[in-house]
């Protein structure tokens, strides 16, 4: 059933009053009534109308100072308004205005202006609302054109380069004979640490589809820290070597970490990449390591880096953030990092977030201990 438009009568002439009411109501609108502008002020509040229609001499709170009233509430302050007056002069008609009145009809009034009046209203504000719809959704488009051009020029920035990278160095060693051991050593080094980033990139738009078609991996298998954690994120120190990073992590087991593997790494490799990537010349990067008794862990990552600002600490999760601050992007990577981590944590009943710090930036993620329909091996 289609709803029908409400409108709201408020006076205090009970003539008058039910004669509108019934009126209105006669044309296929839902009426509610307020007898003055107190009442009427509590009904629009209740009932939030499409459209008031108002008296404008009423005691104790007038039809201008109800206006006024509502002018400051957000939720009726897009209400339009008619007022009703028995008085003419311009410059009541003038108060109407100013106060924000959508139009003014003078008593005694015939039915049918009264009507064409309302129409008119509505239909204004219908367009109004039509027009503002489609400007909303075409920033929304232009937006989101925006944002496809970056995350295209991007992605395909990250894969030109190591990409590019790789076929040089191999071309240099298949096609040259060197000096020495050490300078085909350093281009085959090349080749490999552009290769790595290639596949972090593949992992990462893998997981992500994983991400979206609700796809995720939630076995819960054992994890070794060191093979599983410690290894992957100290090859991802060597990206960072030029840095000379003071890389601390503090091991507290008191029971087996289980966790789907591949997702596991890859979330907290992110998490620890980031504190590196933002981390000043010499910086300290502490990795603190908790588990549960029962397969859960608490991870915390913390850095010397600029932090992040309080209002910006949800925006980071959002996909591609990083990509959104424009060409001058000082830092790599698809901005996807902070998504996976806590998408991964999230599936499994755990959270990743970021807590208040003195200095730098610190991140909890926390997976609980096995539940009882968890899947779990190992």
């Amino acid at each position: 059933m289609e709803n029908k438009i409400t409108i709201l009568i408020v006076d205090d002439e009970p003539a008058i009053r039910m004669g509108l009411a019934v009126t209105i109501a006669r044309y296929g609108y839902n009426v509610i009534t307020a007898a003055n502008g107190d009442d009427g002020f509590l009904k629009a509040r209740q009932s939030l109308p499409d459209l008031i229609v108002s008296d404008v001499m009423m005691p104790d709170l007038n039809g201008f100072e109800m206006k006024q009233q509502m002018s400051v509430d957000p939720l009726l302050s897009s209400i339009p308004f008619i007022f009703l007056t028995a008085r003419t002069a311009n410059e009541d008609r003038v108060a109407g205005i100013r106060s924000g009145a959508d139009d003014y009809v003078t008593k005694p009034f015939v039915t049918d202006e009264l009507m064409a009046r309302i129409e008119a209203v509505l239909r204004r504000v219908k367009t109004e609302q039509e027009r503002g719809r489609d400007q909303v959704k075409q920033a929304a488009q232009d937006e989101m054109d925006k944002l496809r051009r970056e995350v295209l020029q991007n992605f395909s920035h990250e894969l030109r380069t190591p990409l590019s990278n790789v076929m040089m160095s191999l071309d240099v060693v298949v096609n040259n004979k060197f000096k020495s051991t050490e300078e085909q050593n350093e281009f085959l080094r090349i080749a490999h640490s552009s290769a790595d980033r290639l596949e972090t990139l593949v992992a990462d738009i893998i997981l992500l589809s994983d991400i979206d078609q609700n796809n995720l991996n939630l076995i819960r298998q054992t994890i070794d820290v060191e093979h599983h954690i410690l290894v992957p994120i100290k090859r991802r120190l060597v990206r960072y070597e030029s840095k000379e990073l003071n890389f601390v992590h503090d091991i507290n087991l008191n029971g087996m970490i289980k966790a789907p593997r591949r997702e596991l790494t890859q979330s907290l490799v992110h998490l620890v990449d980031n504190a590196f990537k933002f981390s000043p010349q010499r910086g300290g990067v502490n990795l603190t390591i908790k588990s549960g008794e029962n397969g859960g862990v608490m991870v915390t990552v913390q850095d010397e880096g600029p932090g992040i600002p309080v209002d910006l600490r949800e925006k980071v999760f959002e996909r591609f953030y990083q990509i959104s601050q424009g060409d001058g992007r000082e830092f790599q990577g698809l901005g996807v990092g902070l998504t996976i981590a806590r998408a991964v944590f999230s599936s499994l009943g755990g959270e990743v977030k970021i807590l208040e710090s003195g200095q730098g930036c610190c991140v909890l993620a926390s997976l609980p201990d096995l539940r009882s329909d968890d899947v779990a091996y190992g």
